[in-house]
Order: C-alpha cells, then sequence, then structure tokens
C-alpha cells in the first residue's frame, strides 16, 4: 500500500515538477486556440481511461455503469467542460469569464490534487496512475500558460468574474450531489457536503454542516483573492491617487 508522501508519491511528485517546467516552457510558443484544443484532447483521452478503469473496477457491484461518484463533476475534472466552451464557443465574454476562473482553479486545484494524491491513483494501475497525475500536470501548466499571457493576464474584472462562477459552481455542486446521490454512493463534488478526508485542522465539521461551509467559502474565496492580489493592489493604489489629484483639484 503506497502512502501519500510515501516514496513513490515523492518519486511522481518529482517527475511532476520537471513535466510541469518542460511543458510549461514548451507551452509558451503556443497560440491559444492550439493550447486550447491540446488540452481537449488531454481531457477526452483522460476521461475515456478514467470511465473504463472504474466501470471495469466496479463491475460486480455496478456492472457496466461508471459510479456516479466518479462523474465528471470535481474541481478539476468539470475543467474538461469549460476547455469544451473554449474550444467551440465564439461568445469571448463568456470564454475570458471562464478563463478567470480556470486560471486559479486549475493551478490551485492541479497542485492540491497532486499533492494529496487519491488512494486509487497511488495504488490503482499503471494507467490509472498516469492518467490521474499527467492530466493534473496538464491543467498545471494551462493555467500557467494563462497567467503569463499578455491577453489573459489576471485583472481585477477577472477576479470578480471568477467570484460570480464560484458562486454559479457552488450552487451547482448542490443541486448535483442532490440529484445524483443515492444512499449508498459517497457523493462530495466540490466538498460542499463535507471536509475531502476526516482529520483536516481547519476544513472539518465538527461544528455542523453550517460552520464548516462557511469555513471552505471563506478558504476558497481567500485563495481567489490573493490569486489576483496583484490587480487588486494595482487598483486600490489608483483609486487612492484619483482621490488624491481630485482633492488637489478642489
Amino acid at each position: 500500500m503506497h502512502s501519500i508522501f510515501g516514496t513513490k508519491h515523492i518519486i511522481i511528485l518529482a517527475v511532476c515538477l520537471i513535466l510541469i517546467v518542460l511543458a510549461y516552457i514548451f507551452s509558451r510558443k503556443l497560440k491559444f486556440a492550439t493550447a486550447a484544443k491540446i488540452m481537449l484532447y488531454v481531457g477526452i483521452v483522460s476521461e475515456i481511461i478514467k470511465i473504463f478503469y472504474y466501470t471495469v473496477a466496479n463491475e460486480d457491484t455496478h456492472g457496466g455503469i461508471l459510479p456516479k461518484s466518479d462523474l465528471p463533476f470535481h474541481l478539476c475534472s468539470i475543467q474538461i467542460l469549460f476547455i469544451v466552451i473554449l474550444n467551440i464557443s465564439t461568445n469571448e465574454k463568456l470564454k475570458n469569464m471562464l478563463i478567470s476562473f480556470m486560471m486559479p482553479s486549475c493551478l490551485v486545484g492541479g497542485l492540491a490534487a497532486l499533492l494529496i494524491a487519491t488512494t486509487s491513483s497511488l495504488n490503482g494501475g499503471f494507467i490509472l496512475t498516469l492518467q490521474y497525475f499527467l492530466y493534473h500536470v496538464a491543467i498545471i501548466v494551462f493555467a500557467l500558460y494563462l497567467m503569463t499571457s499578455a491577453e489573459h493576464a489576471p485583472t481585477l474584472q477577472g477576479y470578480f468574474s471568477c467570484l460570480k462562477v464560484l458562486l454559479v459552481m457552488m450552487f451547482f455542486a448542490f443541486y448535483i450531489n442532490s440529484i445524483v446521490y443515492d444512499g449508498v454512493s459517497n457523493i462530495n463534488f466540490m466538498y460542499v457536503a463535507g471536509p475531502p478526508q476526516d482529520g483536516l485542522p481547519y476544513l472539518n465539521d465538527k461544528n455542523g454542516w453550517l460552520s464548516y461551509i462557511i469555513r471552505y467559502a471563506v478558504l476558497v474565496i481567500g485563495v481567489v483573492t490573493l490569486f489576483y492580489i496583484k490587480p487588486i493592489v494595482l487598483a486600490v493604489k489608483d483609486k487612492i491617487t484619483s482621490l488624491k489629484s481630485k482633492g488637489k483639484e478642489e
């Protein structure tokens, strides 16, 4: 049994770091349309592998049906839907709104997934381990690519757009968890039903679900704010300068 931050996990993390650096350097030469198309192919292949693996692995209990808990509604897997929209939509406002959300969520979500790997990814077959880590490497690289591009660099407007998408995603997660819950499966998409794992010092439900969800919301908003801290600070400085100039004129 391989544990988180065990020998196998540390080796995989080292390989992932090297891949992230190399892939990011390569991505800098790509146009946005090409980068988005590559991510679409990566997402499709990743989901196909996951579908076949979990369907076969749970064949005795679920037959030839993918378990509901493995539907692509987690923070990282749902990015595939957004990547599809980036490839087919002509609505630039919609695409920019999604990108403002994808930059922090792909980066933070991807890094968290690498560091806190699932049991199945560390102890499953080679193909599942490959799928899990390479997919999260890919979304991290895509986030870095977007962040450092002149066209999609983080902005104050992007910050507020990201918060709007987060609000929609939270309500979506509540509804989808309720729709697919069957009283048996461990359904917790976006972790709005409870903590990602037991024993966490901050994200826990010791004081009930309401306390947990408030802590969770504060953490998520805090992380997004830190991600967009540069344009936020610049906007505040510009506002202060503007007010000072206006005061002198009066």
